[in-house]
C-alpha cells in the first residue's frame, strides 16, 4: 500500500492540469453564449429603435412639408443604416438557430458584410456633424422646435431616447460598438475553436471601418477649416497671421517648388490627380469661353430684334407713335418679336443660367488644390530633413487633401462635363432654330455686287483721285506677286501605308496623330487625324525634343510630338464605334465646339464667296477661276500665314486663290 501511494499521488497530479483547462474552455463558451446572445440582442434593440425614429420621426416631419425644414439632412442615410442592420442581424440569426455553440462561426458573419457596412456608415458619420448643428438652429425656431419636441414625445415609453440629438447619435454609437464585441468575443473563444481565426480577421476588419470612418471625417474637417479660413478672413488677418514660423514655411515652399522646376527634384506625382487636375482646368477654360461668348451672342439677338423692328417700322412709314397704335406693331409683336423673344428666354434658362451657376462654382475646388501643392511641398521640405512627428504630420496633411480632391474632382468633373454638353447641346439646336427661321423668312436668292454700284461710288469727287487706280494696281500686283512657297497637302494614308508601318516598327514606337497637324516649317509634314506613324528619332536636327522625326509609311518629316498620342489596338477599335467625348477634347476649346458644329451646323457653315475677277492659275497649287463663280473658303490664308492668299474649293478642286479678287456671297 505505501508503494502504490506515490503512484497514486502522480496520477492526481498529472490530471490535474487537464482538468483545468476543460474547466476553463467550458468557463470561456460559457461566456461566448453570453456575448452572442447580448450581440444579437442589441442589435435588435439598435434596430427597433431605428425603426421607431423612421415611423414617428421621420415620416410625420416629413408630412409636415415645411420648405426650411431638411429632414434628409438631418438624418441624413439613416434609411440605408436600417437596411445593413437588419441584414447584418438576419445574418447572425442565421448562423447561430439549430447550430451548437462549438461550431458557431461569428466572424465570417461580419467579413461577409463588412464591405456594405463600411459604405454605409461611412456616408451617416461624414454627415453627422453638419446635421447637429442643423439640429440646434432648428432648436431655435420655435415653430420648428414644437414639431421636433412633439416627434420625440410620441416616442415615450418606447424607447429609453430622450431627446433627438440621442436618437440622431445612435448610428454613430453602433458602429463604434462593433470592434468592443468583437473583442470580448474573441477574447471567449478557445483558440482550437473553428471560430477563433475568423474572429480576428473581423475584429481587425471592424477597427479599419472605424479608422476608415475617422480618416473620412478628418478629411472632410481638414478641407473645410482650409475653405473656411480663405473665405472668412479678410486681409488685415492674414497679415495678423504673419510670424517667423509661417514665413520661413513660405520661404521653403518657394526654396521647394523652384527645385521642382529646376530639375533639381524629383516632384511627388500622383496620375489619378494630374488627370483630374487638367480635366478640371480645361473645362474651367471652356465654360468661361462658352458663358462670355454665348453672352454676347444673346446681346446680339438683343440689337438685332431693336433693328429689326426700326427696319420694319421704316418700310412702313410710319413714326414711333403711329407704329405702336397700328395693327402693323401687334402683327410684328405676334411673329417677330415673340420668335425672338422666347428664343433669348431660352438661351438665358437653359444654356447661360446653368453655365454661369457652374463659373462661380470653379473657385472653391481651385483654393484648395493650391493647398494641396502647398501641403505637397511641405511634405517634401519635411522629408529632406526626415524630421519625424513634423513629417508624419505633413504627411497626413498632404495625404488627406490629395485624397478628398482625387475623390471629389472625379465626381465634379463627370457633372460639370454632362452640364457643358447639355448646354453646348442646346445651344446647338437653338442655334440652329434660329438660322432656319431667318432662312425661311428671306428668300435665298444669291445676289452679286452689280459693277454700276462700284462705278458709281468710283465717280465720287472724294475717292475719285485713288479709287479706280488703286484697284486697278491691286490687281496688277497681285497678277505679277507670286506666290509663296507652301509644301503640298500630303496624301491620306491607305491601309497598305498603315500594314508596312505595323510590320516594320515595334509597337512601342508607333504613334497616332490625336488631331490635324499642318506643317508649320521646313521639312515639317502635315497629318491628319487618326493617322498612324513610326517615331524613328524623338528630336529635331537643332536637339529639340518637342518636334519628331516620324515615318508616315508614306514619306518622313517633322511633327510637334504634342499632336500625338501613343498606338492603342485595342482602343483604336473601340474607337472605330464610339464617336463620344473623351476628356482629352476639353484640351482644346476650338476642337470641343468644332465636333458639335460639325454634328449639326455643317449644312450653315460653308464660307461661301464668289469670284470678283476672273483669276488664271499659274502653277498646281493655284485655283483657276471664272468671274462670278461660286467658291468655298477652307483657310483665310496660306500655310505660311499670309492672308493674301485663301485656300479655296471650287468643282472639287483645290487651291490658292487672291483673297481680294473673292467677295462675300449677300442674300436678298
Amino acid at each position: 500500500t505505501e508503494k502504490m501511494a506515490p503512484q497514486a499521488g502522480s496520477c492526481s497530479s498529472a490530471s490535474s492540469p487537464q482538468e483545468n483547462e476543460e474547466q476553463i474552455a467550458r468557463q470561456m463558451m460559457a461566456k461566448r453564449v453570453k456575448i452572442i446572445a447580448e450581440l444579437i440582442q442589441t442589435e435588435k434593440d439598435y434596430i427597433n429603435d431605428l425603426d421607431l425614429c423612421i415611423r414617428e420621426v421621420i415620416q410625420p416631419l416629413r408630412n409636415t412639408q415645411i420648405v426650411r425644414l431638411d429632414v434628409d439632412g438631418l438624418f441624413s442615410n439613416i434609411e440605408s443604416v436600417h437596411q445593413i442592420s437588419a441584414k447584418l442581424l438576419s445574418l447572425l440569426e442565421e448562423a447561430t438557430a439549430d447550430v451548437e455553440p462549438p461550431v458557431q462561426v461569428i466572424g465570417e458573419v461580419f467579413l461577409q458584410i463588412k464591405g456594405p457596412l463600411e459604405d454605409t456608415y461611412k456616408i451617416y458619420c461624414y454627415r453627422y456633424d453638419d446635421a447637429h448643428t442643423m439640429l440646434e438652429s432648428y432648436e431655435k425656431d420655435e415653430e420648428l422646435k414644437q414639431h421636433l419636441r412633439h416627434c420625440v414625445q410620441s416616442l415615450k415609453g418606447k424607447t429609453n431616447l430622450m431627446d433627438m440629438g440621442s436618437l440622431m447619435i445612435k448610428p454613430v454609437q453602433r458602429v463604434m460598438k462593433y470592434p468592443l464585441l468583437l473583442c470580448e468575443l474573441l477574447n471567449s473563444t478557445p483558440a482550437s475553436h473553428p471560430d477563433h481565426k475568423a474572429l480576428q480577421d473581423a475584429l481587425s476588419a471592424m477597427k479599419n471601418i472605424n479608422v476608415n470612418i475617422n480618416e473620412f471625417k478628418r478629411r472632410k474637417d481638414l478641407v473645410l477649416k482650409y475653405k473656411r479660413n480663405d473665405d472668412d478672413e479678410s486681409l488685415k488677418e492674414k497679415f495678423s497671421r504673419l510670424n517667423i514660423h509661417s514665413i520661413s514655411k513660405k520661404s521653403k515652399r518657394v526654396t521647394g517648388y523652384l527645385k521642382i522646376l529646376t530639375g533639381g527634384e524629383p516632384q511627388v506625382k500622383d496620375q489619378t490627380f494630374n488627370k483630374e487636375e487638367k480635366l478640371f482646368r480645361s473645362l474651367e477654360k471652356t465654360v468661361k469661353l462658352c458663358v462670355k461668348n454665348i453672352s454676347f451672342f444673346s446681346k446680339h439677338l438683343q440689337v438685332d430684334l431693336a433693328l429689326q423692328l426700326i427696319s420694319y417700322r421704316k418700310s412702313l412709314g410710319l413714326n414711333m407713335t403711329e407704329f405702336h397704335s397700328s395693327q402693323a406693331c401687334a402683327v410684328f409683336e405676334q411673329v417677330t418679336y415673340k420668335n425672338k423673344a422666347s428664343h433669348m428666354v431660352q438661351l438665358d434658362k437653359l444654356i447661360l443660367a446653368p453655365l454661369s451657376a457652374l463659373q462661380a462654382l470653379f473657385p472653391g475646388p481651385q483654393k484648395l488644390i493650391q493647398k494641396r501643392y502647398d501641403k505637397l511641398l511641405d511634405y517634401i521640405s519635411c522629408l529632406e530633413r526626415s524630421a519625424g512627428e513634423e513629417l508624419d504630420l505633413a504627411k497626413r496633411d498632404y495625404e488627406a487633401l490629395n485624397a478628398q480632391l482625387v475623390e471629389e474632382l472625379q465626381i465634379f468633373n463627370q457633372a460639370a462635363k454632362k452640364i457643358v454638353l447639355n448646354c453646348l447641346h442646346c445651344f446647338i439646336t437653338l442655334l440652329r432654330d434660329i438660322m432656319c427661321a431667318a432662312l425661311q423668312s428671306n428668300s435665298a436668292v444669291v445676289v452679286p455686287v452689280p459693277n454700276q454700284l462700284m462705278e458709281e461710288v468710283h465717280k465720287l469727287n472724294f475717292v475719285k483721285e485713288n479709287s479706280s487706280a488703286t484697284f486697278i494696281e491691286r490687281k496688277l500686283s497681285l497678277e505679277k506677286k507670286k506666290p509663296v512657297p507652301t509644301p503640298l497637302e500630303s496624301p491620306h494614308q491607305t491601309e497598305e501605308h498603315r500594314s508596312k508601318l505595323l510590320s516594320t516598327y515595334n509597337t512601342e514606337l508607333l504613334y497616332q496623330a490625336k488631331r490635324k497637324c499642318n506643317a508649320t516649317q521646313q521639312f515639317d509634314i502635315d497629318l491628319h487625324e487618326g493617322e498612324l506613324v513610326a517615331v524613328v528619332e524623338q528630336k529635331d536636327p537643332f536637339g529639340s525634343t518637342s518636334r519628331w522625326l516620324v515615318d508616315t509609311g508614306i514619306l518622313k518629316g517633322y511633327v510637334y510630338s504634342s499632336f500625338l498620342k501613343p498606338y492603342n489596338p485595342a482602343k483604336v477599335q473601340k474607337d472605330i464605334t464610339d464617336n463620344s467625348f473623351c476628356d482629352d477634347d476639353f484640351d482644346n476649346i476650338s476642337l470641343f465646339l468644332h465636333f458639335c458644329i460639325h454634328i449639326f451646323f455643317v449644312p450653315f457653315f460653308f464660307q461661301t464667296f464668289y469670284a470678283v475677277y476672273a483669276f488664271q492659275a499659274r502653277n498646281d497649287q493655284e485655283l483657276s477661276l471664272q468671274e462670278y463663280q461660286r467658291v468655298r473658303i477652307l483657310r483665310f490664308s496660306d500655310l505660311s500665314g499670309n492672308k493674301e492668299w485663301w485656300l479655296a474649293e471650287a468643282k472639287g478642286q483645290k487651291g490658292y486663290v487672291p483673297s481680294n479678287y473673292l467677295g462675300k456671297m449677300t442674300y436678298a
